[in-house]
């Protein structure tokens, strides 16, 4: 425990909170062999008269076993729990046992402390667990504490997806254990003849290595390295040991005796043998590798025969009898290493089973992708219902291209075997998928080939989904017509048959279009999405929580937008629906931008941008708005990403390219190239129909009118109508009604000399260089000199690389403003002004106002 008092006393007073009502999240990281959990045993077994201690780990098998480390503990957490884990087998849905945790953890009479060690190494539903229970502990006496190598966890890593979705909630506290520094490893070597500086350099410092060296030294001197001196170890087992220790590193980091027992000879001996060697330790009844690096490094040494072999006789061992659910993961380990096909295509898609029921759909997909490698030796049936299963954990985890190759082989299937229905039914799955992955063109023809191949059927249940589809495809497509030809039928499909999930769709739907039309409509929608909830229709909740909110933000209403946004996102974290999280995040810098608040769109535009389960449809707009404000502010690299946004459909999705187009056609305006932004702007509104959204195609007809071109006639909002008109201060105002000061300036620009004058502040004020240009140029044209040479260089740049707007906060900052007053004076939100002061403090490298004011005179 050398210099690791400090983490303990975190602990120790994180479990004082929890005592008193307070519950947190302990977030423990730290390399492999640096002492995580050396401190977790010492906290649990200094503490153990004050709480109840709970502690579950997690293994590193390639598709681990669901919640493996909550079946660790559930013995001890009361019958609930455990009768709750048994109806799970039986197709209760993973919520109801996270429920069942966390009112054990809330009902016990002691404070309890539930510790789940290598959370790296977790599967998708454990993670899920963190996550719901970090939301809930605040007011629970519980304390959670979870370990991780946070060195082995890169942006793509699952783990590193939760850890930044944990970072906002509060009652969250991180511990990272340092290596060890050179007084504690000279402690450690106290009293034997080693140089100290070189132990202290070859391992770095960490405990577990240090430990390694010190014992493999007395044996011939210090190894070169650290591997070196576990083989060394090794190497100095007996037969036998060393028998004991192949058998276990393929059994996992811990095992019961009599498992070794079955799969290697003289057990007793070998177990002996390395426990005196230092290599094995005991956990109650169980018998463990000191630490996952000593067994990594004998899987390491083991010739690659003798792991099949010994993978066989673990398989075989379970094999033997019954497999328990919770063992299924294991035994597909096994078969998998072993070689045995027939084993995998046998327990994979049972494991799949198991995993997805407990939400581990990351690791139900990897499975079912196992046993997707020999299908062709399964029946027919067993093929469908393979793929079928397969289809829909692809889908949750956002794998659409592999949902769309299980979708055209489910699709042969059931037309090969004559199930016109289910073939149809299928096509209109198929038609959602290719349309999440930008194959628009092809999704519209596989869902119309849906419609023609259910509607020569009786009618069904299938062919009122099938129409529904229709309707949503239109939206999204920006095609009223399927809602004019398929609403009727489909009210009336869904009226015989009973199906009012499906009539909320078309209801929702035929709403949303009539705000495209009219503006009107956001209140009903509101009032069928808490329909949905209420009902429990999760097919529907996702999409009918996430469309209204990312509607307001691309139609330019960013005083609806925001607030919607956000209450959309509690609502789907209330629902431990974290997945479409990202999506709601995406859209929201796109109403930041549109209220002026350009600093916070752009940070979370980028947030969004490297979050690692970022897909086309969640990155298309954080692109854009880093495009266009790099557009804006006169930046390089405007066009790459501009171009990668572009790209990032095959082929032309209007709804979602609107955005994209409208950057592009400013971009180039701002640049000065109007040809190139009235072809941009021609570009988005090719194929527009009289029921577009007059927001969106109004505002590309209007960059044709700024730059010089001949706007068409198509559909366009108030203050776009206005401005082509020549009506700027109706514009401007109708603008700035809406919430859109940046639009507002725009359009002062066709204005007298104080509406270009008032344009020119607003773009000073936003640190708009290009566009202020464009103002001054056209003071020039209406006679004025006063006001139309652009700042000196000197004035503009600075050897700290401050920002125009930074050297506006900065200003004002050295007159001794507050935030408050800076935010109002420069008409800028109070969080905007943080940042730019934030900013300003670490470009200039000091660490106060004071300071920062002095330095630029």
């Amino acid at each position: 425990m050398l210099e690791r008092e400090d983490a303990l006393n975190e602990l120790s007073s994180a479990l004082r909170a929890a005592a008193e009502g307070a519950g947190s999240v302990v977030l423990l990281a730290g390399e492999a062999g640096v002492g995580k959990t050396s401190i977790v045993r010492r906290f649990a077994s200094s503490m153990h008269s004050a709480a109840r201690f709970l502690v579950g780990s997690c293994e590193p098998l390639s598709s681990p076993s669901p919640l493996l480390p909550l079946l660790d503990v559930v013995p001890r957490l009361g019958d609930a729990v455990g009768q709750t884990l048994a109806r799970t087998r039986e197709g209760a849905p993973a919520s109801e046992l996270f429920d069942s945790v966390l009112a054990e953890l809330t009902g016990n009479g002691r404070v309890s402390v539930l510790i789940f060690e290598d959370l790296h190494w977790a599967d998708e539903a454990t993670l899920d667990l963190v996550r719901y229970l970090a939301r809930r502990l605040a007011t629970v006496r519980a304390l959670l504490v979870v370990t991780y190598r946070d060195d082995e966890i890169g942006r793509t890593h699952p783990l590193s997806v939760i850890l930044g979705d944990l970072a906002p909630i509060p009652g969250i506290e991180r511990i990272r254990l340092p290596r060890l520094s050179r007084a504690a490893v000279a402690e450690l070597a106290a009293g034997r003849d080693i140089d100290v500086d070189r132990l202290h350099r070859v391992t770095g410092g960490n405990p577990f290595f240090v430990t390694e060296v010190l014992a493999a030294a007395p044996g011939g001197g210090m190894p070169v390295t650290v591997r070196a001196a576990v083989r060394g170890r090794l190497a100095r087992l007996s037969e036998a040991g060393l028998g004991v220790v192949e058998a276990l590193a393929i059994l996992g980091t811990s095992a019961r005796p009599e498992l070794i027992a079955a799969i290697t000879s003289e057990t007793q001996e070998g177990l002996a043998d390395a426990f005196e060697r230092g290599l094995l330790t005991a956990e109650g009844s169980l018998v463990a590798f000191r630490h996952e690096l000593a067994r990594s490094a004998v899987l390491d040494t083991m010739p690659p025969f003798r792991r099949v072999e010994l993978h066989r006789k673990a398989l075989a061992l379970l094999l033997v009898e019954d497999i328990d659910d919770d063992q299924l993961a294991l035994v597909v380990e096994h078969a998998e290493r072993a070689g045995d096909d027939t084993a995998v295509l046998t327990y994979a898609p049972l494991a799949g089973h198991r995993a997805a029921a407990l939400g581990a759909h990351r690791e139900a997909a990897a499975h079912y992708g196992r046993a997707l490698r020999f299908i062709s030796q399964l029946s027919e049936s067993d093929q469908v219902d393979l793929l079928g299963r397969a289809h829909l954990e692809y889908h949750l985890i956002d794998a659409l291209n592999a949902a769309a190759d299980c979708g055209r082989q489910l699709v042969a299937l059931h037309r090969a075997r004559g199930d016109q229905l289910a073939a149809g039914d299928t096509l209109h799955a198929q038609a959602h998928t290719l349309w999440g992955i930008g194959r628009t063109g092809e999704a519209r023809q596989v869902a119309l080939d849906s419609v023609r191949i259910l509607e020569e059927l009786p009618p069904s249940a299938e062919l009122a989904r099938a129409y529904a589809y229709m309707i949503e495809l239109g939206f999204l497509t920006n095609d009223a017509l399927p809602a004019d030809r398929y609403v009727a039928p489909t009210l009336a499909l869904t009226g015989q048959l009973d199906l009012p999930d499906v009539e909320a769709s078309v209801r929702f739907f035929e709403t949303v279009t009539r705000i495209y039309r009219t503006g009107e409509g956001w209140g009903e929608l509101a009032r069928i999405r808490d329909r949905a909830t209420a009902n429990g229709w999760l097919e529907h909740i996702p999409r009918m929580i996430l469309i209204p909110p990312c509607i307001a933000a691309f139609r330019h209403d960013p005083t609806r937008a925001i607030p919607m946004l956000d209450e959309a996102a509690q609502q789907i974290l209330d629902r431990d629906m974290w997945g479409y999280r990202l999506y709601l995040q995406g859209c929201r810098p796109l109403a930041l931008l549109h209220a002026g608040d350009w600093v916070d769109a752009e940070a979370e535009a980028r947030a969004v941008q490297l979050d690692p389960r970022g897909s086309a449809a969640t990155h298309i707009v954080p692109m854009t708005v880093i495009g266009v404000l790099r557009a804006r502010r006169g930046e390089s690299e405007v066009w790459p990403i501009l171009d990668e946004a572009m790209a990032l459909f095959g082929e032309p999705d209007p709804v979602r390219l609107y955005p994209v187009h409208e950057a592009r056609a400013e971009a180039a305006w701002l640049a000065g190239d109007d040809k190139r932004a009235i072809m941009e702007a021609q570009r988005g509104l090719a194929g527009v129909g009289p029921t577009a959204d007059p927001w969106q195609v109004g505002a590309l007809a209007c960059w044709i009118f700024r730059a010089g071109g001949l706007p068409p006639s198509v559909p366009a909002a108030e203050p776009y109508v206005k401005e082509m008109a020549g009506d700027w201060a109706g514009a401007a105002t109708a603008f700035e009604g809406r919430g859109l000061p940046y639009e507002a300036a725009l359009a002062r620009l066709g204005g007298d000399s104080d509406a270009v004058r008032a344009a020119l502040l607003t773009f000073t004020r936003f640190g708009a260089q290009p566009a202020a240009a464009r103002a001054r140029t056209r003071l020039q044209v209406l006679g004025e000199r006063r006001g139309t040479r652009a700042p000196r260089m000197a004035s503009r740049s600075n050897p700290y690389g401050l920002t125009s707007r930074q050297l506006e906060v900065h200003a004002l900052l050295a007159k001794g403003m507050t935030n408050s007053e800076i935010a109002s004076h420069l008409f800028l939100s109070r969080n905007t002004v943080n940042h730019h002061v934030s900013a300003i403090l670490t470009k200039l490298d000091v660490a106060n106002r004071a300071e920062a004011a002095r330095k630029l005179i």
